[in-house]
């Protein structure tokens, strides 16, 4: 390891240590912690179609990776860690080859070959391209060689397995695991995301089916390493399978983990109303679920974690949903930088002329480029999604028929946050709390002038940031 990326993991320690220092909690988050969950409300949200069953029937299928060309991204934007490897260079899966600073979780191989080039890429759900270790696969999928490693026995060393072995949030932010566990303060909650509430997805839905006793090992590691007295499962009552299979796999390994159900309403999966289902704990806004006693992961990020703890395996593949207009949907366990054009062969999709929709159809977007390839935060593919999608419409004006507030999950008013962006007004944006926008889009969906309310409000906060 490098002397820069020793004094990264130093200074990721010395923030751990300054933050893990003994503190009596507060009586209310002692209290709550104990408390049975109640199904809080919070107001508004839609009930969609959910279309999972093109998806959800078959086991999770790994894609062989054969001699194809990857292209693994290094990262997005300030996060983007530093090639290590050289073209004509012979790598081996697990082996790394981007290394970053303390912010930055590294990147591995997703497979055995020969390093092309260090280029530009589209990764699928990224705007933008990103630069990336272009490799040519041989076929081979050959591991490096691992070295037994012990799970991590303190906070600190867990933070440090975390950020070299790549893992990032799965859920879509792709925040680095690393830093949230290096945040945490003295957590007496451990939440797990298992909503999936956007359609179409379901690559959750079969992890939490197949993959349970492996979730609850990871989380019963989690919990007694930082001390949390509570662990709780968030999944929506359209997954009773997975409910299942995670309530007998917690009988067999005898721990109190809880399995709650969710109201099936979009977007009970957003991190402010999962904590307050959950909890009855409210996330303000710029506040970090750390700063109310709550550590929240998505269950695939969970389930990276474990791999990484109990079986040194860096974050190199995922499980991604395949749907839509095609012979063959379901979910795919898929190398992190297998190009989308392949996929299309895997799923049995249209190679050309369909709109292909990343990420579902609410917060997700279209496919930026052809040649774009998968990322670690890449969930779902829908193949033809025009068929799915209402068709583009001109936008009217507002009539304040206040459909939008009826239906904002933050309790906001869009209609009056519209008004104030388009004059630019950043006072008044900030009055009515832009920053309590959690973008997923219901306000868009529902208003009858077709007003770009979503793409307005993501605009309008990178204008107010500094």
């Amino acid at each position: 390891m490098s002397s820069h990326s020793l004094q990264g993991v130093e200074r990721i320690q010395h923030l751990v240590r300054a933050q893990r220092q003994p503190q009596q909690k507060p009586f209310w988050r002692r209290l709550l912690a104990l408390a049975s969950p109640s199904q809080r409300s919070w107001h508004g949200g839609l009930k969609l179609r959910g279309y999972k069953e093109l998806s959800n029937a078959e086991p999770i299928a790994p894609v062989a990776v054969g001699q194809v060309q990857l292209a693994i991204p290094l990262g997005r934007g300030r996060r983007s860690a530093q090639p290590c490897v050289q073209p004509g260079q012979l790598v081996r899966k697990g082996e790394v080859i981007g290394i970053g600073d303390d912010n930055t979780p590294w990147v591995h191989a997703s497979t055995s070959g020969i390093v092309e080039q260090i280029g530009l890429v589209f990764a699928a759900d990224s705007a933008e391209p990103v630069m990336a270790v272009i490799l040519n696969a041989d076929g081979l999928d050959e591991w490096i060689e691992r070295p037994v490693m012990e799970a991590p026995q303190t906070l600190e060393a867990l933070v440090q397995r975390a950020l070299q072995m790549g893992i990032v949030g799965l859920g879509g932010a792709g925040f680095p695991t690393a830093l949230k566990l290096a945040g945490a303060q003295q957590p007496d909650l451990l939440l797990i995301n298992g909503a999936e509430c956007e359609p179409f997805l379901t690559c959750d839905d079969r992890l939490m089916r197949e993959r349970a006793e492996a979730l609850i090992e990871a989380a019963d590691y989690l919990a007694d390493l930082l001390g949390i007295t509570l662990t709780r499962f968030g999944i929506e009552t359209n997954k009773p399978e997975a409910m299942a299979a995670l309530r007998a796999a917690s009988r067999q390994a005898r721990t109190p983990v809880e399995i709650c159900p969710l109201p099936t309403r979009y977007p009970a999966g957003g991190q402010p109303l999962m904590i307050k289902s959950l909890s009855g704990r409210n996330l303000a806004p710029g506040t970090l679920p750390a700063e109310i006693g709550v550590l929240a992961l998505n269950v695939a990020t969970l389930h990276a974690l474990g791999r990484a703890v109990f079986h040194a395996e860096p974050l190199i593949s995922r499980v991604l949903t395949l749907t839509g207009v095609c012979e063959r949907p379901g979910n795919v366990e898929v190398p992190v930088g297998y190009p989308v054009s392949a996929l299309r062969a895997v799923a049995g999709a249209d190679p050309e002329g369909q709109l292909t929709q990343v990420g579902g159809p609410m917060m997700g977007q279209p496919l930026p480029d052809p040649t774009a390839v998968i990322s670690k935060t890449t969930s779902c593919l829908i193949f033809g999604a025009e068929r799915y999608l209402p068709a583009s419409q001109s936008s009217g004006s507002c009539i304040r028929c206040t459909r939008c507030v009826d239906v904002c999950p933050m309790s906001l008013r869009p209609l009056d946050l519209y008004a104030a962006a388009e004059r630019h007004d950043k006072a008044s944006l900030q009055a009515l709390r832009l920053d309590a926008c959690i973008e997923c889009g219901s306000c868009s969906s529902t208003c009858p002038s077709h007003l770009p309310l979503r793409e307005r409000f993501r605009q309008s906060k990178t204008e107010l940031r500094p």
